[in-house]
């Protein structure tokens, strides 16, 4: 976000609650193919986050209402919500929760004063301590907005002490459907020809593959309000597209093995989302603007690199905090003085 820009238009309760705004159309998306657990888990997500919010305020003594009023806690369980698979159940959501609000952002300091994104963190904390889960998809929902679905989706997060061991009760043709990123990269992994690979992706218009699209250009829609109403600026977006493409063009051309193409890479997983609405986190990024598009370059190449190289399919969480950790770095070597301080 660019906040020196908006300074004077918008205030913090403002600009959380235009991104808030512009997540609708993903939140809207991810219903539709996922059913209505979507809604319950961003529900869940948003009432443990603030619960933690209070919490954390009453032992800082810090004024509850002003802070809970700023939207933060909100906007931080609704990305938290959106970035994770529906296969969560309601303790694995509480901490989630606990991990963004009460590690990430309070014991830096609370809002203003973290160095890394809250919303990633709790996304990293359940990436390590539950990979199964957290790689674990199902394909498009056929019951989406019925009795059905909303009974499933209630019993799956509240009574069952696995989601998992529901869907594939109820639905065993449709449990734990590998993402686009993970099945090319696992099939790439063992020499695949990849051309054929996309040949039957094509062929079989596989849900998933439309779902990850879709999800990626109602993120792409919600980023284009963002920047129309300058709650963003481009650098950070424009330059993590951008070192994104170029390596995945070369990738595309040179490294037969390892092909994910740009189309790919740009419309699956995370990439929309950490675009437009993690990598520009005012506070976890730099000041300046060139700092700015350094550190979307730096994603960009690192969301690249652990996609290809790395165990993680999408590698966006890890990027992000990765690059969080060389803000202080870049802004130095820039010698750039940030908003409202003089040059060194």
């Amino acid at each position: 976000m660019n906040l020196p820009y908006i300074y004077n238009t918008y205030n913090v309760k403002k600009i959380m609650f235009f991104v808030l705004i512009a997540s609708i159309p993903a939140i809207l998306t991810e219903c539709y193919f996922f059913g209505l657990v979507i809604l319950i888990q961003t529900f869940l997500f948003v009432m443990f986050s603030l619960l933690f919010e209070i919490i954390i305020l009453k032992i800082r003594k810090k004024n509850i209402k002003n802070n809970l009023l700023d939207n933060s806690s909100i906007l931080t369980g609704v990305l938290l919500s959106l970035s994770v698979p529906s296969t969560l159940t309601w303790w694995m959501i509480m901490f989630s929760s606990f991990f963004a609000i009460i590690v990430a952002k309070h014991l830096y300091g609370g809002l203003g004063q973290n160095i890394f994104n809250p919303a990633m963190i709790g996304y990293a904390a359940l990436l390590i301590s539950f990979p199964l889960y957290m790689s674990s998809w199902h394909k498009e929902n056929t019951n989406f907005f019925s009795l059905n679905d909303l009974k499933i989706s209630i019993n799956s997060i509240f009574f069952q002490t696995s989601k998992s061991d529901l869907f594939l009760k109820n639905y065993p043709d449709s449990f734990t459907e590998a993402t686009p990123l993970n099945n090319t990269k696992n099939k790439s992994r063992i020499f695949y020809n990849i051309d054929s690979l996309y040949t039957k992706l094509k062929n079989k218009k596989q849900n998933n593959f439309s779902s990850w699209n879709y999800i990626n250009v109602s993120f792409l829609l919600g980023g284009v309000f963002l920047l129309y109403k300058k709650i963003i600026c481009w650098r950070i977006p424009f330059s993590f597209l951008f070192a994104l493409v170029i390596f995945s063009i070369f990738d595309y051309f040179f490294l037969t093995n390892f092909i994910f193409s740009p189309f790919l890479h740009l419309f699956s997983g995370g990439t929309m989302m950490c675009a437009f609405f993690i990598a520009t986190d005012p506070v976890t990024t730099s000041y300046s603007n060139i700092g700015k598009i350094v550190f979307g370059l730096i994603i960009g190449f690192l969301v690249y690199v652990l996609r290809i190289y790395s165990d993680y399919p999408d590698g966006v969480a890890f990027s992000v905090l990765f690059g969080n950790m060389l803000v202080p770095l870049i802004d130095d070597c820039l010698k750039s003085s940030g908003y409202g301080r003089k040059k060194t």
